[in-house]
């Protein structure tokens, strides 16, 4: 390779904001998108020969974590994990066709995308040759999926129950909405759109429920509060089933997707601890306190 073409390469490598070059220092902390997403469509369009095979491994991997939901369609997904051998140019939603740059397969990418935006959220590359590659996509999938433990918040049992009663929230009882934003002290506002709840922000309760949505109910009272869990927090589900009999458990299906929930309602008080099922994993989806 000339000195012309290896400065060449060099420069495009420096200057691609999507690069693994310029993301790897910013891989501490998994962007939320990547939390609180359900779906993947692999996508390794851009495989020739030997790199073929981190498609084949990734679907196999990404299965058998069941953290997230596979899907055949990049149009009915919340991400999307592309395989190549080429660094990411930020182009997936803008370019005519499969990348037409030629590929050398001595590295495996893996760069999760935003369908929506096209914006890189993460990428990491192994350099390890074309006999290595479905080694390389499992230790890529290790790599994220240890991040993202590293970084999810888990809440015990105990903490979630603390919420239960707390003052700060008691005294919205049965106020009307209108009543509630008087009383809120800034505290309390509408949210867009979504006429049965009112967001309320504490510093004076358990930390597990300082941001919680107020319930209004047809006759505009506020009759409890919940706490919505997203993509960064969880709780074992264990720690509730080894006090099975202190709940009444139900299940059912979300009417606008096709995901089971399974809940837990405290025996003695009015807590709702509901959790989604997310592959093979029971992922921690809302905790409602009524009055």
């Amino acid at each position: 390779m000339t000195r012309p073409v290896l400065l060449l390469v060099f420069c495009v490598w420096a200057a691609l904001p999507n690069s693994v070059a310029a993301q790897k220092d910013k891989q501490a902390l998994i962007p939320t998108k990547i939390l609180r997403s359900d779906t993947v469509y692999i996508d390794c369009s851009a495989c020739p020969r030997a790199l073929a095979v981190a498609g084949k491994t990734a679907y196999q991997e990404i299965h058998t974590w069941g953290r997230f939901r596979l899907v055949d369609d990049p149009r009915n997904a919340d991400l999307i994990f592309m395989y190549s051998g080429n660094p990411y140019l930020g182009d997936y939603i803008t370019r005519d066709g499969p990348d037409k740059r030629p590929v050398m397969i001595e590295t495996t990418f893996m760069t999760i995308i935003d369908p929506k935006t096209g914006d890189g959220l993460w990428m990491d590359g192994r350099r390890w040759g074309s006999l290595r590659v479905a080694g390389a996509t499992k230790d890529l999938i290790e790599e994220l999926r240890n991040q993202m433990v590293d970084q999810v918040k888990t809440w015990t049992l105990d903490q979630v129950l603390e919420c239960n009663h707390t003052t700060a929230y008691a005294g919205f009882a049965f106020l009307t909405a209108e009543q509630a934003l008087a009383r809120g002290g800034g505290k309390v506002e509408r949210v867009p759109d979504v006429p049965d709840r009112l967001v309320v922000n504490s510093s004076d309760v358990p930390e597990f429920c300082r941001r919680a949505g107020l319930i209004i109910d047809s006759e505009n009272k506020i009759k409890g509060y919940e706490v919505i869990a997203y993509g960064d927090e969880t709780m074992d589900v264990g720690d509730v089933l080894e006090k099975a009999d202190q709940f009444d458990f139900a299940s059912g299906r979300y009417a606008k997707a096709d995901q089971i929930f399974f809940s837990a309602r405290k025996k003695d008080n009015n807590v709702v601890i509901e959790f989604r099922m997310q592959g093979h994993r029971s992922v921690l989806s809302r905790v409602t306190y009524s009055y």
